[in-house]
């Protein structure tokens, strides 16, 4: 039990090594080094867990999508929105990494690809095998851009509205134009 609790607390620190590094430089500038001296591990140890640094920035975003399932205590349409909007208030730090530090186009990417699979998992879900899947794969990537375009005006405004005003707006803007393509209800 010890070794699993350690092992956590060593991929956390090797995690927000990499966030803190990401906020002041561009991610391809950053290395392996740069991160086991900012988490305080060795360099065995970093490998351990992760093959690379590439390895490690996806294990941030799957966790990330896993803390935002789990914390979803409601049915959603195509996702627990107002959960993300609150996600990322809390981890603001992180999100201005990931979508305004240097070397943003690599991250926005990531991101993007991470909440495409989603986007186009649920879709295909309500879906069944009705639909061609480069249809579903174009309008998941709609929806994502949407999303992406709406988490970054809110924080550079300074969060005007609420994670479920967020939410509300959110499903306004995105639910009505894929219920009518697909002549279903989200």
């Amino acid at each position: 039990m010890n070794h699993d609790r350690r092992s956590q607390r060593t991929r956390q620190a090797i995690t927000d090594a990499l966030i803190e590094l990401m906020v002041d430089q561009t991610y391809n500038t950053i290395t392996v080094q740069e991160i086991i001296d900012r988490a305080n591990v060795g360099r065995s140890t970093f490998y351990s867990h992760y093959a690379d640094k590439d390895a490690l920035l996806s294990s941030v975003f799957e966790q990330f999508g896993k803390e935002l399932e789990l914390t979803s205590t409601r049915a959603y349409q195509l996702l627990p929105i107002r959960e993300l909007f609150e996600h990322v208030a809390e981890n603001h730090r992180q999100f201005k990494a990931f979508l305004w530090g240097s070397g943003t186009d690599f991250l926005f990417r990531a991101v993007h690809g991470h909440l495409d699979i989603h986007f186009e998992k649920r879709l295909q879900e309500k879906l069944g095998e009705e639909k061609p899947p480069v249809l579903v794969k174009m309008v998941a990537h709609h929806i994502t851009g949407v999303l992406m375009t709406l988490i970054q005006w809110w924080l550079d405004e300074k969060k005007p509205f609420t994670p479920e005003e967020m939410d509300t707006y959110f499903h306004q803007l995105v639910v009505p134009g894929v219920e009518q393509m697909f002549g279903i209800r989200l």
